[in-house]
């Protein structure tokens, strides 16, 4: 999986695909009917337009438009065109991208085709064509290295090295992270680069635009569509977490296609654990807040942390949380357990359940091992649910000075050791500190218990919601941060400035 970049040919025949609007196609015909001009026009942000030029010897009574997004399933929908009907027809149909529901995300691959029936029960199907869903009004350009595709425009004299470098980095990040997850990409993933934070504004999905005016959205991933928006913009105050969103986000989109149709079922501290995990270094954020909470012994259970709902402070102590237990994983067992684990995810559509098949342990019984590991009691597990019916042994993770597990047998002795779980490294010595006063000076002073602040619940995610950087420094609502927190689906709107991936 080199970093490579596509030859200049290779790239033309892309944006060919990527970014016509389609051009009407000369007449096709099947049986009797004839198709004179069809094709698609990009009505970004509000949709797309279909539309076709239609005859037959006799009356066309229904004309469908079925769309497919490419590369996750093989599921398509369809919108009716709207014509008069007759032996001639001129129609179109819609397809929305005002609300939340029907929110088509910059950087979809669509494919579409036309279905048209006769009164005398002729049917004639167009050949399916493919699109790229983009802004319009801008130069796109596209990066690629094969299943990559970066797509940008022209707005300063950074945009297309920005570009290169989010390519490199999303590919870096594969190349580590794919492994871990047991992840081999077949089809594509997008990433749309915008070098102007209004235009990535007006990408946002229609729910999250009104947030987006006291928050910034550094990064969105979406899953379904296998692409992710990230805010590239020139802002000194934003521009050295374009590579670390980029890492975290395209995590996201690894981890969905590791579980497959049973992302969903991805407990939220593990999905953001290992997206920060992915960064390659910490965030001092995260790290604060989860230290203060090791101090005062004020960690929440593991199993209470499927999805992530409170403050926002309360939800940043929660990602330090899922990247402390998840690099406890990697660091503690056999690295390919993780992708055992998502495996299992996939054939059980059950955490609880594959979390034991793949490592041995439960949920809480994964929590106390952590908790021993920075030096804190374990939790009273004296009535613990009844363990699924097969338990298969674990595999403990080599010293870091051998050879990885894929080039070289355990050994006997760890042979003998495979059924036992992992001796708790000693716990590291916490220097007490004092609790954070605040998230990127915007959400108000803590209390001397603890982080602090005011908030309602936060949406069910499946699959991550990320962090927040305010737009601009100062006071604003907790409680619309809180909301922004969470965008979903796995909006990163980063509370706290995350440092530079290299």
């Amino acid at each position: 999986m080199k970093n490579r970049i596509i030859p200049v040919v290779a790239l033309i025949a892309i944006l060919a695909v990527a970014f016509s609007l389609m051009l009407p196609r000369e007449s096709t015909a099947q049986g009797s009917v004839t198709v004179n001009r069809q094709g698609v026009e990009n009505q970004f942000p509000d949709g797309l337009r279909f539309y076709i030029d239609a005859e037959s010897a006799s009356d066309i009574e229904e004309i469908r438009v079925y769309v497919r997004k490419l590369g996750q399933s093989s599921r398509r929908t369809y919108r009716t065109v709207e014509f008069e009907p007759g032996t001639s027809i001129s129609g179109e149909a819609l397809f929305q991208s005002k609300t939340s529901n029907e929110y088509i995300p910059t950087g979809t691959r669509l494919e579409y085709h036309f279905d048209i029936r006769t009164v005398d029960g002729e049917q004639f199907e167009t050949e399916p064509e493919t699109l790229v869903y983009l802004n319009t009004g801008l130069d796109w350009d596209v990066k690629s290295s094969g299943l990559i595709n970066v797509y940008y425009y022209q707005y300063d004299q950074l945009s297309e090295a920005r570009a290169e470098a989010v390519l490199m980095v999303a590919d870096e990040t594969y190349q580590h992270m794919g492994p871990i997850l047991g992840v081999e990409l077949t089809e594509p993933m997008s990433i749309v680069v915008y070098s102007s934070y209004d235009h990535m504004r007006e990408a946002l999905r229609p729910s999250s635009r009104v947030a987006a005016r006291h928050l910034r959205t550094l990064g969105q991933a979406f899953s379904n569509e296998r692409t992710l928006l990230v805010d590239g913009s020139s802002d000194p105050f934003v521009g050295d977490n374009t590579l670390t969103t980029t890492a975290h986000e395209f995590t996201h989109l690894l981890v969905a296609d590791a579980a497959g149709s049973a992302y969903a079922q991805v407990h939220l501290w593990l999905n953001e654990g290992l997206a920060v995990y992915s960064e390659g270094q910490p965030n001092n954020e995260y790290e604060r807040y989860m230290e203060f909470a090791i101090e005062n012994d004020r960690v929440p259970p593991l199993a209470g942390l499927r999805t992530f709902a409170g403050t926002p402070q309360e939800t940043l102590q929660a990602y330090g949380q899922g990247h402390a237990v998840a690099s406890y994983m990697l660091a503690n067992y056999d690295q390919s357990l993780m992708a055992e684990l998502f495996a299992a995810i996939r054939t059980t559509h059950n955490f609880e359940k594959a979390l034991v098949a793949a490592y041995g342990v439960s949920v809480p019984d994964l929590d106390n091992e952590w908790r021993e590991s920075v030096g804190l009691t374990p939790r009273d597990l004296s009535t613990p649910p009844p363990p699924p019916l097969q338990v298969l042994p674990t595999r403990r993770q080599q010293p870091a000075n051998a050879a990885p597990a894929s080039t070289a047998p355990a050994s006997t002795a760890a042979a003998q050791d495979s059924t036992r779980r992992p001796t708790p490294t000693v716990a590291p010595t916490y220097t007490p500190k004092p609790p954070p006063t605040s998230v990127a000076g915007v959400l108000g002073p803590a209390s001397s218990g603890g982080p602090a602040g005011s908030g309602g619940s936060n949406p069910q995610q499946q699959g991550g919601g990320c962090g927040a950087t305010p737009e601009q420094t100062g006071s604003i609502s907790t409680q619309l941060a809180s909301l922004a927190l969470l965008a979903a689906p796995a909006g990163l709107v980063a509370l706290a400035r995350i440092r530079r991936r290299r």
